[in-house]
């Protein structure tokens, strides 16, 4: 899975602007627009994720004592709006596949590796959000308030972590909300996927996850690309130096572009060293 943050988010459906994917214009916009939506959900769903490992921190943290009971409770509402965030997910993306299928059962100008591709990658989404049981959000919106019951044993709103981070919050009856952190990758992995085979069928750009591995390349490298420029200029090899202020900003400027920024932190921490390194010398 390529990394996201919550700090930017990429815009993947930027990149699908002024992509016809078939010859009625109101359809294209229908689609698009459903994309947009889907996409804001995909990241609700990532931004929740990453709110609950938050609060599970400060819930194992002794330092936060005053707060343990506050931090559980709202541990247990982000489960509960993660889970209601995953059931507008899948609703959206069903509207999503009826509109696909309509135009790739109507439209002539669809290839069919295109159909084939999107036949492949539906089934595996249906799969995915088939993992996802109507019946826990149901629970939550219409509560039975009623303990689970395995003989003498009354279970209620029990809250599970294991090893691994991933969580489980009996919701009522034998419902239990799930928390996985496999779900995030998956779910984004997929996404990344189906823009991509978007693009790969109706354009010319370069693949999402070429530009984020780019990205990742950059931000996970970003001290030592820095080191390197700081020592070539140490060394007055000047022409190395500039080579990588050019491959930099080249790249920020593609991936910008693209809806696929660096982060502000590296931008600022990179063009920040070579106004110092050009102080120094």
């Amino acid at each position: 899975m390529q990394s996201v943050t919550p700090e930017t988010f990429p815009s993947l459906t930027s990149r699908l602007n002024f992509i016809d994917l078939c010859p009625d214009h109101r359809k294209n916009i229908e689609v698009w627009h459903c994309l947009c939506v889907f996409e804001s959900y995909v990241y609700g769903v990532i931004s929740q994720y990453m709110r609950i490992k938050e609060n599970l921190e400060k819930m194992k943290d002794p330092s936060f004592r005053l707060t343990r009971q506050f931090s559980s409770c709202q541990v247990r509402l982000d489960i509960y709006y993660y889970i209601l965030t995953w059931d507008k997910l899948k609703k959206i993306y069903e509207k999503l596949k009826e509109l696909m299928n309509g135009i790739l059962k109507t439209s002539n100008t669809v290839s069919g590796d295109l159909k084939n591709d999107f036949r492949q990658l539906r089934r595996r989404i249906d799969h995915f959000f088939n993992e996802f049981r109507t019946a826990v959000r149901n629970e939550y919106e219409h509560p039975s308030l009623q303990p689970k019951k395995v003989g003498n044993i009354i279970e209620w709103g029990s809250l599970f972590i294991d090893g691994r981070g991933n969580i489980k919050v009996l919701v009522g009856k034998e419902e239990y909300a799930v928390v996985r952190k496999e779900h995030i990758d998956r779910l984004n992995s997929l996404w990344i996927i189906l823009i991509d085979t978007l693009l790969k069928h109706f354009s010319e750009k370069p693949s999402s996850s070429d530009l984020l591995t780019l990205k990742n390349e950059i931000e996970d490298n970003i001290d030592l690309i820095i080191d390197t420029y700081t020592q070539y200029r140490r060394e007055n090899k000047n022409e190395e130096a500039n080579q990588i202020i050019h491959q930099i900003t080249i790249s920020d400027i593609h991936l910008t572009t693209e809806g696929i920024p660096l982060s502000q932190d590296t931008k600022d921490k990179f063009y920040s060293s070579i106004f110092g390194a050009r102080l120094e010398s």
